[in-house]
């Protein structure tokens, strides 16, 4: 038997007379000494399947080593971060979740406590973090929008964070979520825009020289998220029973635009439409490019990028001698003008796709309020009318 250098392996003939070579790996544990082990005919072919064996070995140690693996008690964040986004994240969760939870850590939470301990990162500081983030914490746009970071923002950015230390209390690496306890600062919430009753005739009428009267006609009628408009495919139309599937959306992620499930559960639901809308899809469909989409790109046919949706949106509505609001106010104007008009909450929150009544109730409370004062009001007249029609009765004394 042909003895090699230590860590080269060795070589053997076999009483069959084939040629053995073999190298060890490591320990398994109980202690025992692993090997990798090859055969060949001859002894050079054997050395030569040896060797390539042992490199390839050497290169899969290497890709091991180069990942992230905690061996630490009490690692950093930044250190933490890397392995809570790579193994609990990305291909677990949703896409544009994991990206969001990226974009954040990487903007403003590890300049701040990524060099930090676990440990060291106490309630006061989130809470000091978040009040400078609301008060001084925006990186772009400064000279034109202040140094203010949206309270929208700044909740997203303790959301990610606190989700990021939650796991870390799982893991056993801290005791507690020092986030658990940080109350975010009072603000006053922005009004809601919407689109007036008297401004939506200006404003469909635009849509129509903009050529993108349906696109609009759909979301003023069903509420519908801008992403699961341009993620509709023909075989979501149910034409005989007159609805509209939603159960997908479009979302740009790292600069492309991908198919993805609603955002939550409640959002895969089943939407009825009106005639109207039906034939003017119908209609639509005769002049369009062959698409699977029902509003593809024009230009190819493909999936609608839904940041040109927004730059044109601004465009009709200045023509229009609109004030500029967002596509997601439309879906506000959508909910404002159907409760107003009386259709019930429960009915409203399905069709907007949201998770409960209660969150509709809260978001157009504004709406529900006079709703509430009207039903007040009208069980008021109700009894007074009532009291008026009730005879009295006198007993004899």
């Amino acid at each position: 038997m042909a003895r090699r250098a230590k860590g080269e392996g060795m070589l053997r003939k076999r009483k069959d007379g084939r040629w053995e070579g073999w190298f060890n790996i490591g320990t398994d544990e109980n202690g025992k000494i692993k090997r990798k082990s090859v055969t060949a005919k001859t002894k050079t072919e054997c050395q030569e399947k040896l060797t390539a064996a042992q490199e390839k070995f050497k290169e899969e140690q290497k890709i091991l080593s180069s990942h992230n693996y905690l061996t630490e008690s009490d690692p950093t964040l930044e250190k933490w971060y890397e392995i809570w986004i790579n193994t609990f994240c990305r291909g677990v969760i949703k896409e544009y979740t994991a990206y969001g939870y990226e974009q954040r850590f990487r903007l403003y939470i590890l300049p701040v406590f990524g060099k930090m301990k676990l440990s060291e990162i106490s309630t006061v500081a989130c809470q000091q973090f978040l009040v400078e983030l609301l008060n001084n914490g925006r990186i772009r746009d400064r000279e034109t929008r202040g140094p203010s970071l949206s309270p929208y923002t700044v909740k997203g950015v303790q959301r990610s964070l606190s989700v990021c230390l939650e796991k870390a209390v799982d893991e056993g690496l801290i005791e507690k979520n020092p986030v658990s306890k940080v109350k975010m600062p009072i603000t006053e919430k922005p009004e809601m825009k919407t689109l007036k009753k008297e401004e939506i005739g200006a404003f469909l009428e635009e849509t129509k020289n903009s050529g993108c009267y349906e696109f609009y006609y759909l979301e003023l009628t069903t509420g519908m998220r801008l992403g699961e408009i341009c993620a509709l495919e023909w075989t979501d139309l149910d034409v005989e029973n007159k609805t509209i599937s939603v159960n997908k959306s479009v979302r740009k992620i790292k600069g492309e635009l991908i198919i993805t499930t609603p955002k939550t559960k409640s959002s895969t639901r089943t939407i009825r439409i009106n005639d109207d809308l039906v034939d003017l899809l119908l209609a639509m469909k005769e002049k369009q490019i062959p698409s699977k989409y029902i509003f593809p790109s024009p230009e190819t046919g493909d999936i609608r990028d839904t940041s040109a949706v927004t730059r044109k949106l601004h465009r009709i509505q200045e023509r229009a001698g609109l004030p500029k609001i967002r596509f997601h106010d439309l879906r506000h104007s959508f909910a404002t003008l159907t409760l107003e008009a009386g259709v019930d909450v429960k009915t409203v929150s399905h069709m907007l796709g949201h998770t409960d009544a209660g969150f509709t109730m809260n978001t157009y409370m504004h709406v529900t309020d006079d709703m509430q004062k009207n039903a007040a009001d009208k069980m008021k007249n109700l009894i007074e009318n009532s009291s008026k029609e009730t005879k009295v009765i006198q007993f004899p004394a």
